[in-house]
């Protein structure tokens, strides 16, 4: 059996404020021609599909056009649970509608599914989260748990070991696996070890929503999601395939794929990645003044990258030099780092000055606090304005 694993759309996520929709769409173009060169017969969706639980129509119509695509009218299986970042209720609405198509939306952790035809296949036995799926003659089983918070699941970190807990769980979801068939978990966790920027172990609370990799059950495929870096646990047959996109500037130091494995039963599987294109990287250049900076936006006005664009310099930028910086769209973030001869260097971060956010004014009037420790009056300011042709 021949299965395509992906995760973290993040459908709807922005970069200092600035739409990533156009990217997102070039990344489902990509992904249905993988597909339709690959023919899988099962397609999972390991969570994170939106990035916030109220996705934007834009964004939602995208997805609703994105599965049908890659079901191709029901032909494929489609199996998708939510992540951390998906509103998990409204994901699964469209359940119901999709199950025309072959497409199966868990809403919740030990969901149990309706047996029957869904698309051009069948669910030919179901329990508490598992699936047994008979497609195009072949048959697999399928445990998926949906993001296990601590609330989902109704356990307190005082109660249980969260990792153990976890393995538990899954090792109960495989137990009715048939012997004679491949199994898959699907699921969207953090597994203790993963590293990558642009992970969420952040939001793992140290660590104690970590799962250890000892704590996982021996299956086919453990397909996971939560972690933007693809990573591969070759021991247990885990991998993220990671999120298809740059989504921060520290993803730029690794690949974006997907993984396509066959399955072949009794734990022998073959796993293959394909790299994704990078439609629009995001990149970091520092320059050493005003002019330098406003000479290499100039330059990079046609690249296809989104630039984070620091500054160092012992002055502050004219607004002449900001509004011909600006003029490169593709600049998120103009990022200044003041050199003082009076103190030591005093670097101002994207949470007290942006100037790709800000206007000469403001930046006059800090600029002035910063020196004499009160703010200009009314009259300096307008004098500065006028000066700088910035009235």
């Amino acid at each position: 059996m021949k299965i395509i694993h992906t995760s973290d759309w993040h459908f709807g996520k922005k970069l200092e404020g600035i739409k990533r929709i156009e990217e997102q769409k070039k990344f489902i173009e990509t992904f249905v021609k993988i597909i339709e060169h690959e023919s899988p017969k099962i397609i999972l969706i390991a969570g994170d599909i939106f990035d916030t639980v109220n996705p934007s129509a834009e964004a939602e119509t995208l997805f609703y056009q994105s599965i049908k695509k890659i079901s191709k009218d029901g032909n494929r299986a489609v199996i998708i649970i939510p992540g951390n970042h998906d509103n998990s209720e409204r994901l699964a609405a469209s359940a119901s509608l999709a199950k025309e198509f072959g497409i199966i939306i868990y809403e919740k952790p030990f969901e149990i599914k309706e047996v029957g035809k869904y698309g051009n296949f069948e669910i030919i036995a179901s329990d508490k989260g598992s699936i047994t799926i008979e497609i195009h003659g072949e048959k697999i089983y399928i445990y998926s748990l949906p993001y296990p918070s601590p609330t989902a699941l109704n356990i307190s970190f005082e109660e249980v070991n969260y990792s153990e807990k976890i393995g538990e769980i899954l090792s109960e979801g495989i137990k009715n696996k048939p012997l004679n068939i491949p199994g898959i978990i699907l699921t969207h966790l953090f597994v203790t070890g993963s590293s990558g920027d642009g992970d969420e172990r952040n939001i793992e609370l140290g660590g104690s929503l970590g799962v250890q990799l000892n704590d996982l059950p021996d299956i086919d495929y453990i397909a996971l999601g939560h972690i933007h870096r693809s990573m591969k646990f070759e021991k247990k047959r885990a991998y993220y395939s990671g999120s298809p996109i740059e989504y921060r500037s520290s993803e730029n130091k690794y690949e974006k794929k997907v993984f396509v494995a066959e399955l072949k039963g009794n734990l022998k599987t073959e796993v293959k990645e394909i790299i994704l294109e990078n439609y629009k990287p995001i990149k970091s250049y520092t320059v050493l003044s005003g002019e330098e900076a406003v000479e290499l936006s100039q330059k990079l006005i046609q690249n296809e990258e989104w630039i984070y664009l620091t500054i160092r310099t012992n002055r502050y930028l004219t607004g002449e030099e900001i509004r011909k910086i600006k003029e490169n769209k593709n600049i998120v973030q103009i990022i200044p780092e003041f050199e003082s001869t009076l103190e030591s260097t005093i670097k101002v971060s994207k949470n007290h000055l942006d100037y790709s956010k800000m206007d000469s004014k403001p930046l006059f009037i800090d600029f002035y606090k910063n020196d004499d420790g009160v703010e200009p009056n009314k009259e300096l300011v307008e004098l500065f304005l006028k000066m700088v042709g910035d009235e």
